[in-house]
């Protein structure tokens, strides 16, 4: 909350939040037990299509996850969805601590959390229950790399909004209109690097890509 806080002071906004380590797939993969939460910054939005320079993160890896841009601020039940598409989530996949993986050092890195990719076109949606039997699936070059289903994580997308609902509540925030909501991935960390083409689709959702360069472009394609 205090390396979010430095960010807003130095002009950058919230764009919404990432639940992150929801799913048994990434919680075996970093040995850890719960979910955390991260902050969306607005400057590290982008839309499907782009390049972006894999030297510009480090350890570069994705996630595909099942995401929602709310229609209204959070009241407790099913929340209200202005929209609902697939996102790739890009992460800093590095540990810096001697010790190796330490769950202060990912709560403290935002969760790893390094940028969205989201669709040209957000798909209108109400009731976001149905997505929890949606599949996500990865590709890397054409080769898929997972897929698996929305409902692995307990709950399905409204479960993870309300519980993330509930941590801000804990520090005094909460869930605004028109805030993006990463609701988890079902599936693990995949490293990528300079070339790849990532693709994540999701049932009828327009699928999102990515396209990994070798230096210094930043474009559309």
């Amino acid at each position: 909350m205090r390396v979010a806080a430095l960010r807003e002071a130095r002009g950058e906004r919230v764009a919404g939040y990432k639940l992150g380590c929801a799913g048994p797939a990434i919680q075996r993969q970093l040995g850890i037990s719960e979910p955390v939460f991260g902050h969306l910054f607005e400057g590290e939005l982008h839309r499907s299509g782009i390049s972006l320079d894999a030297a510009c993160y480090d350890g570069l890896a994705i996630e595909g996850e099942f995401a929602l841009r709310l229609k209204e601020d959070y009241r407790e039940g099913a929340p209200a969805a202005a929209a609902a598409f697939a996102v790739i989530e890009l992460h800093q996949f590095v540990f810096r601590s001697p010790a190796g993986f330490t769950a202060e050092e990912l709560v403290a890195n935002n969760a790893l959390q390094a940028g969205v990719v989201l669709p040209v076109e957000e798909v209108p949606c109400g009731d976001i229950s149905a997505w929890s039997e949606q599949m996500i699936t990865v590709t890397r070059n054409g080769a898929e790399l997972g897929t698996a289903c929305c409902g692995v994580l307990a709950g399905g997308p409204p479960a993870s909004v309300a519980w993330l609902a509930g941590r801000l509540a804990s520090y005094g925030m909460s869930l605004r209109a028109g805030q993006i909501v990463l609701t988890g991935s079902p599936l693990p960390l995949f490293r990528v690097g300079p070339g790849d083409r990532v693709e994540v689709s999701c049932g009828h959702l327009p699928p999102v890509a990515l396209q990994l360069l070798t230096r210094g472009i930043e474009r559309q394609i």
